[in-house]
């Protein structure tokens, strides 16, 4: 890691509540949108751990979806994400999960679209800083929707 901003360390400009639960899990549905081709019909996110205690508090699911639909952290129409996504014609599924060998902060992203199946993954770092990552589903046999 290179040399850290004043950012890295206060957090993001942002709406919260928090940074590691909205402003992250935002990001990672950032990163998963901008590789996702195609309009998306269905979008399944798993929440683990930590996420998936607070997720729905903390606005962690409404903020991975803002994220998916280019909603900048910054920008309160982020707290319309689902509604937002219904009008696009997208289905949202939330799922819950827990493991300990996991990041406590920890999503899976699957989605359905005009173009294809696409799938990521990602830990939320603390600060509004991530890892992500896709995801090779190998064929679309490996993974459907549920």
């Amino acid at each position: 890691m290179g040399q850290l901003s004043v950012f890295d360390i206060i957090g993001p400009v942002m709406v919260g509540p928090s940074s590691s639960h909205t402003a992250g899990a935002q990001k990672l549905g950032l990163e998963f949108g901008r590789r996702v081709s195609g309009k998306v019909l269905r979008l399944e996110v798993t929440l683990f751990n930590s996420f998936a205690d607070t997720g729905e508090g903390h606005g962690t699911n409404v903020a991975v979806v803002a994220g998916v639909l280019g909603i900048s952290t910054e920008d309160e129409v982020m707290k319309q994400a689902l509604s937002l996504a219904r009008l696009r014609g997208m289905e949202v599924v939330f799922r819950r999960a827990y493991d300990a060998g996991r990041h406590p902060n920890s999503v899976e992203l699957f989605a359905e679209t005009t173009l294809g199946f696409f799938a990521g993954s990602g830990e939320s770092l603390g600060g509004g800083m991530v890892s992500y990552r896709d995801v090779d589903l190998g064929s679309v046999a490996a993974h459907g929707p549920a």
